[in-house]
């Protein structure tokens, strides 16, 4: 076998307050990605599909390719032509970059057979963020590689826990479009340093969170999403629309909303016995309009994680 196409999903991470922690892979959007092995040595990527225009090929500057990269060096291997198809927009706060570099690196493991668990894999497709937020981080690439929700509780040793997706929570999710926003720069807003009480507060919220997707209870889980007082009332401002299309969702009945990773897309977690998801879904799509902003909405649930399609 000398080429292989492996689909990842997008993914949500934080879920509020659970900073770098919390993960979980979403079935509305996907990136596919193939991988050859070649008789050159390095990795030549290509891109096509959504904003690939805006999208470097270099792969020092994309996270598949860097996490392409890391893998052929880590294990003497020589050259693979990786070929990144977007589904997933680029800088929306939906692990558009930790789709490419999961897939890419779960595909070179089945290609070349190096027989890694998931564990490696996600420490090594978190190299390949690097590329777009300037360090390794893992709370999407984990996600889009094991599916279902995970927990990074250390990166130094990287420990990963997952568990399979929760079964009855619908999210929605508005994906705004036009709105720059780099990682990097979503992290540079960051406070340096934190009241040990807002500390407690979001151990708490985080808390209610995994107890909200552990027991499929939307109402603990929105509660929960709804706690974080250090990341979020610093980020959200960053993007217009954003804190109307949170008030939106809530006023039609959302157990809770929050931005999705670094943003600007908004998540939303509903209770259908008491609203529908898709009115959800559709108020934080008209506050964005509202705004002058165009936007995309979606309803969908938590999924499985990479797999081999071709």
């Amino acid at each position: 076998m000398r080429r292989i196409a492996v689909r990842a999903p997008c993914s949500t991470s934080n879920l509020g307050p659970g900073f770098d922690v919390f993960g979980m892979a979403l079935n509305i959007l996907y990136d596919i990605v193939e991988v050859e092995i070649v008789e050159e040595n390095g990795v030549f990527l290509s891109v096509e599909g959504v904003g690939a225009d805006r999208i470097p090929t270099d792969p020092e500057k994309n996270s598949a390719g860097k996490a392409a990269l890391e893998f052929l060096k880590r294990y003497g291997l020589a050259g693979v032509k990786v070929k990144l198809k977007k589904g997933i927009p680029a800088g929306s706060g939906l692990g558009s970059t930790g789709a490419s570099a999961g897939a890419t690196v779960f595909a070179m493991n089945r290609l070349l057979r190096t027989g890694l668990d998931k564990r490696s894999l996600v420490e090594i497709a978190a190299q390949g963020e690097i590329a777009t937020a300037g360090s390794p981080h893992a709370d999407n690439v984990a996600p889009s590689i094991c599916g279902g929700v995970t927990i990074i509780s250390s990166y130094e040793p990287l420990r990963v826990t997952w568990f399979p997706p929760p079964k009855g929570l619908i999210f929605s999710v508005a994906v705004p479009q036009g709105i720059e926003k780099t990682t990097k720069g979503a992290r540079a807003v960051l406070p340096r340093a934190v009241r040990l009480s807002k500390v407690i507060r979001n151990l708490g919220s985080s808390s209610l969170v995994l107890a909200g997707l552990l027991h499929s209870d939307a109402r603990l889980l929105g509660e929960g999403m709804m706690g974080d007082v250090i990341v979020e009332p610093e980020r959200i401002s960053l993007y217009p629309g954003c804190v109307d299309a949170k008030r939106a969702a809530i006023e039609v009945g959302a157990a809770g909303a929050t931005l999705s990773g670094a943003g600007p897309a908004m998540i939303a977690v509903t209770d259908p016995k008491s609203a529908d998801p898709h009115e959800v879904a559709d108020a934080m799509k008209q506050a964005f309009i509202a705004k002058g902003i165009a936007c995309e909405s979606y309803v969908g649930r938590s999924t499985s994680g990479a797999r081999v399609i071709g």
